[in-house]
């Protein structure tokens, strides 16, 4: 017996018509007729009558139409599993991750991984937004902030250590606050009003409720740069203004410290690629987890 005729039974017990299956399946007409009888006589049965409004299922053919469905399911599933093991390390994968982290701790890591692996590419993006749960847009995601639902499978790999930060110039111009009302004299630089939502930004209102940002912006990697260009105070992943060399501020009060999650879309958690980023993605974070807890 061919498998393969198992596809034309299929589509002429759903269809009723040799022409449509034909059409379907793109052959002729001619084809499927000469499959269905090869099939016939390799199972020793008859499986379709003939009438003058079309074909219809015997006794024996509906007997096995759903067993001939579900071999037909397993028989895909069988070639997916090929393919994925034929090109198990190429293809893209595409990863989501805020922008600091991005570029100061997985990019300069990931030279190693591109010459071992030329055959994955990686899509990065960066963002600080919620992950678009019905958008499957990226395969992994990185974020402190989980969603609360989706399809996503979600792991904490880490924590993240945030502060208060300035540039020296700046401290030298305007001094070093030392106590929590010194800050209302100072230029403080929050998150843009979309984005204060974020852990961040609702850790330093609580903190300091009275305090008005003089300037908002959308970006770890804008905040970041305005606070190197002395124009204020903000809270930045200590990894990265430790990086830079910017000075703490208020170094008595405790850090904000958020867990980091690593999320694989359910789809592509299932792609030997994305399964294997995943494991270098989270070898880098766990290399630099000192880094990241400030």
């Amino acid at each position: 017996m061919d498998w393969n005729d198992l596809k034309f039974f299929l589509a002429v017990a759903e269809s009723r018509s040799l022409s449509a299956a034909s059409r379907r399946l793109g052959v002729s007409t001619s084809t499927v007729s000469r499959r269905i009888t090869a099939l016939e006589q390799a199972l020793g049965l008859s499986l379709f009558r003939h009438h003058f409004d079309g074909y219809e299922l015997t006794e024996a053919g509906m007997k096995l139409q759903m067993p001939a469905e579900q071999a037909e399911t397993s028989l895909k599933a069988f070639e997916r599993s090929a393919k994925d093991s034929s090109d198990t390390l190429s293809g893209t994968v595409r990863i989501d991750a805020p922008e600091l982290l991005g570029q100061q701790i997985l990019l300069p890591n990931l030279a190693g991984f591109l010459q071992d692996h030329p055959g994955i590419q990686l899509d990065i993006r960066s963002s600080v937004r919620p992950v678009q749960l019905a958008s499957q847009q990226s395969d992994i995601v990185l974020r402190i902030v989980p969603p609360e639902r989706g399809s996503y499978r979600m792991r904490s790999v880490g924590k993240v250590a945030f502060g208060l930060y300035a540039n020296r110039d700046y401290l030298e111009i305007h001094g070093q606050p030392s106590t929590a009302g010194d800050l209302q004299s100072h230029r403080m630089i929050g998150w843009s009003e979309e984005l204060r939502y974020l852990s961040m930004s609702v850790w330093l209102d609580e903190l300091f409720p009275d305090l008005q940002p003089a300037m908002r912006l959308s970006s770890f990697t804008a905040q970041q740069t305005a606070v190197e260009s002395g124009l204020g105070i903000a809270v930045l992943p200590c990894f990265a203004a430790n990086r830079t060399g910017l000075v703490p501020v208020l170094e008595d009060i405790p850090r904000l410290a958020l867990d980091l999650w690593l999320l694989v879309q359910d789809q592509a958690a299932k792609t030997p690629r994305v399964q294997f980023v995943k494991g270098c993605l989270m070898k880098i974070l766990t290399e630099n987890a000192t880094h990241l807890e400030g």
